[in-house]
């Protein structure tokens, strides 16, 4: 599949996290039974953008059993929030990444249940 530059191994727990009392920051949203083996959305971009994220030093998770059902997340822990903040403002203000491209994607997937659509992705980061 399209796992890209992604390092497994680095990818924190977050059900561990939301056990000890800390609440993972989630920043996208997919259906899990869209999720591959992986866990990783239908969606090359979303890939990319998780391996980026972690080239810039933030840890991330893909949380598959968060709080609601056939919902599977992107996430980070919440000191690593401003950082995520700023790697996302300048994906979007260097032309790397679409303004919305996140919740678009997430809507997009979500609909495509019920529409039975073909997925599309959208411009994301480069490897």
């Amino acid at each position: 599949m399209r796992c890209h530059s992604i390092r497994f191994d680095l990818l924190f727990d977050a059900s561990e996290h939301w056990r000890s009392g800390r609440c993972p920051w989630t920043f996208f949203a997919y259906p899990t039974s869209l999720a591959d083996d992986l866990g990783l959305p239908p969606d090359d971009a979303a890939c990319r953008l998780l391996a980026t994220l972690q080239n810039h030093g933030i840890d991330v998770a893909i949380w598959s059993n968060g709080p609601i059902e056939n919902t599977t997340y992107f996430a980070c822990r919440q000191e690593d929030l401003q950082r995520l903040d700023h790697v996302l403002q300048e994906l979007g203000s260097g032309g790397v990444m679409e303004t919305g491209f996140l919740g678009k994607l997430s809507s997009r997937l979500f609909a495509s249940l019920d529409e039975g659509d073909e997925l599309h992705s959208f411009a994301a980061p480069p490897d």
